[in-house]
């Protein structure tokens, strides 16, 4: 550092001479190679050199001369200074070089200064005040991005930085201005070409007879060291903030157990502060004492080259005095050559309430609070796994709400809700702990056996059993209040015992599905326990339900045709009755696999099925110049589907036969149930020439209105009604009625059923119009139909041609 009275100088260009304050000389080193300056003693200037003019460098220009010699400025001012005093005195140079050939050698100089600047990526800048003009260095240009050739103004140099940054810039400045106060500041950039950099900026202000004359200072690609200052220069502050910023207790401690640190968060986990347990044997955290069993777990892992626990679970004592469970992880780590070791404690109390939550969601019923169909499918499977290693038996039963969706619908959900609480309270008191009671899907509820048994030997179980379910059938018969009312709900139930080599879950639901179906034929509260020797009947059933899809395929389904008959014994009409002729089973009765079919949609692939070969029957009738019309019967399921009305057009179209030539029977049950769906597509239906028939008439709801409101052509007598009459002399009052209904309300008649003559006189007599039954004609197949069709329409034509 130059002395006060000989100081290297920096030299800038002015143009007005009148500003030189001629105080000092300006000699050449030529050893040095740089100008010195020789202060003349005065306080002004205080170890700032100033200017001269010197003829021998530059004629009529000024060269003004500014430095700081005071030691309390920081390394960067002085490593900045020390590069630009170098350079402006190598432009001093230049000029002098330029009278004594040595123009070269400087701008060697030059460069090389330009080198060490980028190197140091350290540029400069100073602004003329009473001028206006801003001077970079090449460094300053690069580190902004800025082109040499663009011309350099406070904003655009203010547009590199963000909103707040640039406050904080103004403030700087315009205090650098207004009171000369110095600034040095680190911002981040956004430069020109996008590069995003942090930059150390520093301004100094100098002032001529108190007023600022010009601003100067650098600036210093700083990105560097503010990533290094994040790990490296504060990486024991940087440690610190993480430990005590994550949500664990993070202690160590020595081998003997002793705690040596501890984070913050061990207040939060534990309720002590850290300075608490400094210097506390670690089984100070653990409820008991040190000779208790986790406790000494944990000293035993606290050994040089033993100790490591990853997430052990432990019960942790808290400074309030409960207990609450953490999970415990040890690392052995060396400090200055002795093994110490990192203890992690989580509290995992929040976790393992959210575990218990997500299992109560999962596996319980939020409205009972019962176990639910998932906990009775893993205790089941659980259960047939220990009877086969015993060889031997379960035993399982389902409860089904009888017609709880009609409570559903006209109270809502809480009162559904309501009735299964109070169904599950009284199964709660209706069994023994022997015994687990599940909520099911809907209204079902399981009970279960919670042992495998053997029904030879433990007759006690079996007595237990027969008590259980008639505890629980008298129970659940009680009444109980319903908006203030006294209410029974019946329920169904079905139960089963089953072997453990016949058992899976699948199958063990499937039975019990199968005998509540059987129960419920017995009416409301049914009750029924299948044995073994019906599990074929299951078997059965189950089979059915699997085969419709290849029995469509493989043409396994046909028609026969039953004539109906008006009161002179001509054919008006035809019922279009499915077969089914499997080839495992043989012959099924539709009795048995219409039900099975209309529990899934197989019901409306054969009910598209049967529309199809009817049409095709008409069709090939139609060909022969005969006109005739076929009834077909349609499930609820059927006509409920949206796809119905557009299938059923499309269908007539392809067969090309006349729409009244169809008969739509749709059973009373069905149109009631459905009548809202059912509504709009009869009356569409019917705008086209389709006649629909009421099947079974009077086996269903009481509700006649819809009679009156739907386009109806047809009634058709139950035969359960048609039985009734069995003497000359016997009266038959519903057949009555529902004649004489239909005769007022402008609808015809079928009675179906009738086997013998008793029935028909009747019959004829109370005034019905159509007639169908064994008595009449059985149902026939295709071809034999055929020539009673046309047999029947030639003797037609024949009476009438004679007559």
């Amino acid at each position: 550092m130059p002395s006060p009275q000989t100081a290297k100088v920096l030299f800038w260009l002015r143009e007005n001479a009148s500003l030189w304050p001629n105080v000092c000389e300006v000699t050449e080193n030529a050893q040095q190679e740089l100008v010195e300056v020789k202060l003349e003693s005065t306080a002004r200037w205080q170890g700032v050199a100033s200017a001269v003019e010197t003829n021998d460098i530059v004629t009529g220009r000024l060269f003004i001369a500014v430095f700081f010699p005071d030691s309390s400025l920081s390394a960067h001012d002085s490593a900045f200074i020390t590069l630009t005093a170098e350079r402006l005195a190598n432009l001093v140079e230049l000029v002098i070089g330029r009278q004594h050939d040595h123009l070269k050698q400087l701008q060697d100089k030059l460069s090389l200064f330009d080198t060490v600047s980028e190197m140091a990526e350290t540029g400069g800048w100073d602004f003329n005040m009473p001028e206006g003009r801003m001077n970079w260095t090449n460094e300053t240009y690069r580190l902004f991005d800025f082109t040499k050739d663009c011309p350099i103004t406070l904003y655009r140099v203010l547009a590199c930085f963000s909103p707040e940054s640039r406050r904080t810039l103004i403030r700087a400045v315009r205090n650098l201005i207004d009171k000369g106060i110095n600034y040095q500041l680190e911002l981040p950039v956004v430069t020109r070409k996008k590069h995003a950099r942090w930059l150390k900026l520093s301004g100094k202000a100098q002032k001529r007879d108190g007023e600022i004359v010009r601003l100067f200072g650098s600036v210093q690609d700083v990105s560097e060291q503010k990533r290094l200052s994040a790990t490296e220069q504060n990486y024991i502050e940087y440690l610190n903030t993480i430990l005590d910023s994550i949500n664990d207790a993070v202690l160590t401690v020595d081998e003997f157990g002793t705690i040596i640190t501890a984070n913050n968060t061990v207040k939060e986990v534990f309720g002590i502060e850290p300075d608490a347990v400094i210097g506390e044997d670690i089984s100070f955290l653990l409820p008991g004492t040190p000779a208790d069993k986790d406790s000494e777990f944990v000293h035993q892992q606290l050994k040089p080259g033993v100790g490591e626990i990853n997430g052990k679970e432990l019960s942790a004592r808290h400074s309030q005095g409960r207990n609450f469970p953490v999970e415990l992880s040890v690392a052995e780590v060396f400090q200055s050559g002795f093994s110490q070791f990192v203890c992690v404690f989580r509290d995992i109390t929040e976790r393992k309430q959210a575990l218990d939550s997500i299992y109560n969601i999962a596996f319980f019923d939020e409205i009972t609070h019962l176990p639910n169909v998932k906990s009775f499918e893993k205790d089941l499977r659980k259960l047939i796994i220990a009877a086969a290693v015993s060889d031997q038996q379960i035993y399982c039963c389902m409860l089904d709400i009888d017609n709880f969706s009609q409570f559903n619908l006209s109270f809502g959900k809480e009162t559904g809700d309501y009735i299964l609480r109070i169904f599950a309270g009284r199964l709660k008191r209706a069994v023994s702990s022997r015994f687990q009671i599940y909520r099911g899907l809907g209204d079902k509820f399981y009970i279960l056996h919670s042992q495998p048994f053997a029904a030879e030997k433990d007759q006690d179980v079996m007595e237990l059993i027969d008590t259980v379910e008639w505890n629980v059938h008298a129970e659940l018969g009680r009444e109980f209040s319903l908006h203030g009312h006294s209410q029974v709900v019946p329920a169904t139930l079905a139960s089963t015992y089953v072997h453990s080599p016949e058992a899976s879950y699948e199958k063990v639901v499937g039975i019990l599905e199968f005998g509540t179906k059987r129960a419920k034929q017995q009416g409301p509260g049914g009750r029924i326990t299948l044995e073994r020797n019906e599990f074929n009947a299951y078997d059965r059933h189950n089979y059915i339900s699997q085969s419709f899809s290849h029995a469509i395929e493989n043409n396994e389904f046909y028609l026969v045709l039953q004539p109906q008959f008006d009161a002179k014994g001509n054919i008006v009409s035809s019922e279009a009755l499915l077969r089914w002729n499997e080839k495992r089973l043989g012959f099924i009765s539709p009795g048995e696999f219409i039900p099975i079919a209309e529990e899934s949609d197989a019901v409306v692939d054969i009910g598209y099925w049967v529309i199809n070969e009817a049409c095709r029957l008409l069709s090939e009738i139609n060909a022969k110049g005969i006109e005739t019309s076929l009834s077909v019967n349609i499930s609820g399921r059927h006509i409920a589907r949206a796809d119905f009305y557009d299938r059923l057009l499309h269908t007539i179209s392809e067969w090309q036969i006349n729409p009244c030539q169809l008969i739509l029977e749709i059973t009373e049950t069905t149109l009631v149930t459905t009548i809202d769906i059912v509504r709009k597509r009869i009356e569409r239906l019917s705008q086209l020439g389709f006649s629909f028939s009421i099947d079974d008439f009077g086996t269903g709801y009481s509700s006649l209105s819809y009679l009156k409101e739907l386009p109806i052509c047809e009634l058709k007598i139950d035969r359960y009604f048609v039985d009734e009459i069995n003497f000359e002399s016997d009266n038959a009052p519903i057949v009555n009625t529902i004649i004489d209904m239909a005769s007022a309300m402008g609808l015809r008649t079928v009675a179906e059923g009738i086997e013998n003559e008793i029935q028909i006189n009747y019959l004829m007599q109370r005034g019905c119009d159509i007639y169908q039954g064994f008595y009449l004609s059985k149902p026939i197949e295709e071809d034999a139909w055929r020539e009673v069709i046309i047999r029947a329409q030639s003797a037609q034509l024949a009476i009438a041609s004679g007559g």
